[in-house]
């Protein structure tokens, strides 16, 4: 068993001036901040009531909801840091909105993921859990997510993704192993951001937006599909409060 941390998630939010109600109890939680303004834009009367380096979060209001958005980080560290915060500070559901790259053929730039677990391939999450801590999505975010697309007539696919701190030790060694194991898509934060999520006993999901099909090394960030996919997880994200 891991032994509890000296320096507590309670110590850093009362050194940060946040209480457990400073955030909204719905959480959508994208990695650039261009991202999360585009989230910010659907709350009505958004206060900042956070800051911290380069993070930023807003609390508003949403179709009669209280909803925090902020930045939570490209990397599995600094995700772990806002993912504390978000849970300790008021956040009972989170939906990180973000994106991937396909491990399997059939999983294409511009279609969305909906996380179901996650195998631990970065390092930070094992400061938290064992090696054999089986990492998934909360049902109830999963289900929203799933309502909400078919709601939407997007295309999505449900499915594990692996977490990365090494992005470019992607051999294709690794590459064929996962797919051979039928892990749909790569990224470098769900894994943590779902693992502290549990381990607070929050429920959490991911909605991505693919950006790479690996398996033929295809990048697509500037691929008109990947952009018109990045509106498809906001649309979705939104969506989905209706139903948790």
């Amino acid at each position: 068993m891991l032994k509890e941390a000296h320096f507590t998630p309670q110590r850093m939010l009362s050194m940060l001036g946040l209480k457990p109600d400073s955030l909204g109890p719905f959480a959508l939680i994208p990695g650039p901040k261009e991202r999360s303004h585009l989230l910010l834009e659907l709350l009505d009367n958004p206060q900042k009531n956070f800051t911290f380096l380069d993070y930023e979060m807003h609390t508003g209001s949403l179709e009669g909801k209280r909803v925090t958005v902020g930045n939570g980080g490209r990397y599995a560290p600094d995700t772990a840091i806002t993912t504390e915060i978000l849970c300790g500070a008021g956040a009972q559901s989170l939906i990180r909105v973000g994106s991937c790259g396909s491990l399997q053929e059939h999983v294409k730039i511009g279609d969305l993921v909906i996380v179901t677990g996650a195998l631990r391939g970065e390092g930070t999450s094992s400061y938290y859990v064992p090696q054999n801590f089986s990492t998934v999505a909360h049902p109830d975010i999963v289900q929203a997510l799933k309502q909400a697309s078919e709601r939407l007539k997007v295309r999505y696919h449900l499915g594990w993704i692996f977490t990365t701190d090494a992005l470019f030790q992607e051999t294709r060694e690794l590459i064929q192993q996962l797919n051979q194991q039928n892990v749909s898509s790569i990224d470098m934060v769900t894994s943590t951001f779902l693992t502290i999520a549990q381990v607070r006993k929050k429920k959490a999901g991911a909605i991505l937006a693919v950006s790479d099909e690996c398996l033929h090394g295809t990048f697509g960030f500037r691929d008109p599909l990947f952009l018109a996919a990045e509106e498809k997880i906001i649309a979705v994200a939104r969506e989905a409060l209706n139903y948790l």
